[in-house]
């Protein structure tokens, strides 16, 4: 089954302006769908988690500029766990970050005005990063009150092309945040901006 989760963005689906071409800074299509603001490749998006799991990889090469920021002196220290790297990343807000952020409720943090959109994965996650994997069917699978989880759409994180961390309490969602990027395929619906909760009568669902 299905996972939705959402994000919130302040560009519209397609230029506001129809004769402009889209972008990545104009639309969400012109972006392919959402990228983090420092793109890293898929092997280091992996030794992100690997650092953190005992027996530990070696410390990741963030790409720059990601590699000045405080992700980066984190992945260097020797006892550093998801749960450390989720809260940097719910707390790093310049534009040096290698992650995105998603949410398993609409009610997606700093957009109440913005646009938000609805997309869906077939993912697994695994406790900790270890262990058993699970399908995903709920947001309390992905949540943790005080550690934090890994989630990919493969059989592994070695097989996998989207992946990430999550973590925190369901109330009112719980933070999914990809380590890759999210193509546009998996974007299903958006809503315009306003002040009414998304899917409302007078902020309707929008097919994207």
């Amino acid at each position: 089954m299905p996972i939705t989760l959402y994000r919130g963005d302040s560009r519209p689906p397609d230029p506001l302006d129809p004769t402009q071409a889209p972008t990545a800074a104009n639309s969400i299509r012109g972006a392919g769908g959402f990228q983090p603001w420092v793109v890293t490749p898929l092997a280091t998006g992996r030794e992100v988690i690997n650092r953190c799991i005992v027996p530990r990889g070696p410390v990741p090469a963030l790409t720059p500029p990601a590699d000045q920021t405080s992700l980066q002196a984190l992945l260097a220290t020797p006892n550093v766990t998801l749960i450390d790297v989720l809260r940097n990343i719910k707390a790093e807000k310049t534009r040096r970050t290698i992650h995105i952020s998603t949410d398993t409720s609409s009610d997606v943090g700093g957009y109440g005005s913005g646009y938000v959109y609805q997309m869906q994965f077939n993912l697994n996650v695994q406790a900790l990063g270890q262990g058993a994997v699970a399908a995903v069917n709920n947001a309390a699978q992905l949540a943790s009150a005080v550690k934090a989880n890994v989630f990919f759409d493969g059989a592994t994180l070695a097989t996998s092309n989207l992946f990430g961390i999550s973590g925190g309490p369901v109330n009112p969602g719980v933070e999914a945040a990809f380590l890759t990027v999210i193509p546009m395929a998996y974007i299903t619906h958006y809503c315009v901006p306003g002040i009414a909760a998304p899917g409302s009568a007078t902020r309707p669902w929008i097919a994207f």
